[in-house]
């Protein structure tokens, strides 16, 4: 689906679109679930973060928060700005930009473990050693019962 997205501009807005909208139910209940988490939090990275809509959400209801957007550079291309939200592109397999935290939403089920593995080391490298923060969002699923 990510390579469709990549040649296909009228796919990839579509693709972005619904990820939009998908977002804004599970951003209210973080938002207010999280709150105390974002408190001390100066510069925050959405890795993978699409066109830009959950770190816009973050910043508004956290002013104090400046926020990357970070994705693949056609993805970045399409993003609209936002006050107080930079749109940075680039792999996650390679690099992420360094922030007080990462955060990831949706974006570790779509990967096997190896995966899972760099991207997650890639953050680790991204945030400062003894007070960075990772904060996931993502989908649990509970093994199968037989």
């Amino acid at each position: 689906m990510r390579e469709m997205a990549s040649k296909n501009p009228i796919f990839n807005k579509l693709f972005n679109d619904a990820m939009a909208c998908t977002t804004q139910t599970i951003m209210q209940a973080v938002l207010v679930a999280y709150k105390e988490g974002f408190r001390f939090i100066g510069l925050l990275v959405d890795v993978g973060g699409v066109t830009g809509g959950v770190i816009t959400e973050i910043v508004k209801a956290n002013p104090h928060i400046r926020g990357i957007n970070f994705d693949l550079p056609h993805v970045v291309a399409t993003s609209p700005a936002y006050p107080g939200v930079g749109h940075v592109s680039g792999s996650m397999f390679e690099s992420i930009p360094a922030a007080d935290a990462a955060f990831l939403k949706n974006v570790l089920h779509d990967w096997g473990d190896e995966e899972c593995v760099k991207i997650l080391k890639n953050c680790k490298k991204a945030i400062p050693k003894n007070r960075g923060k990772l904060i996931i969002v993502d989908v649990v699923l509970q093994p199968a019962i037989r």
